[in-house]
């Protein structure tokens, strides 16, 4: 991986707030969060969760770095971004073990308007209108299209179909857009 001239000044812009600098970075170090997302397996995760992980656990790298320390940033990024890969894979392993007695599908979970009164049915309407805006801002793209799916009323198959995309795939994502909305 070739070098970046202004890495240091990019740095400094990005903790400030810059987004043209950070994205310039991550440009930059997007090869190396690929590389090491594919050294990574867990179960419930495809690539493009590690890599979707990878990006925000280079952002915390970005923000946290500390250039008097004794460590370039290169590096540090890359420990960065191992550690949240370890912890994904380590989370998933105690998952499995977790009692099936005890794990509640989020598909469970309905949502329904029928058995509403007429104000109740617009007070739903418009919490689940205002759900949708604050879902827009805040969750990822396959997220977002993830829960307006579930929320239409489709099935995990159905919504892995429309996807293209597995169903536990779907479940990690809906489960992702679930406590970032919570």
């Amino acid at each position: 991986m070739k070098l970046l001239d202004n890495e240091k000044e990019l740095i400094f812009n990005a903790k400030k707030g810059s987004d043209i600098a950070f994205e310039k970075l991550l440009l930059h170090y997007l090869g190396l969060i690929n590389r090491l997302s594919n050294q990574y397996r867990a179960e419930g995760y495809d690539s493009e969760d590690f890599n979707q992980e990878g990006c925000v656990a280079f952002f915390s790298a970005v923000k946290s770095y500390d250039e008097t320390r004794n460590i370039s940033f290169k590096n540090y990024a890359m420990l960065c971004i191992k550690n949240r890969f370890s912890t994904i894979v380590r989370q998933s392993k105690a998952e499995k073990k977790m009692p099936d007695e005890v794990k509640v599908p989020f598909e469970e979970v309905e949502i329904t308007d029928e058995d509403l009164n007429p104000e109740s049915q617009m007070l739903y309407q418009e919490r689940l209108a205002s759900l949708k805006e604050k879902a827009k801002k805040i969750l990822s793209k396959k997220e977002y299209s993830v829960l307006m799916l579930y929320i239409e009323g489709y099935s995990y198959r159905e919504i892995s179909r429309v996807l293209k995309t597995g169903e536990k795939s779907v479940d990690n994502a809906l489960l992702r857009a679930k406590k970032k909305l919570l």
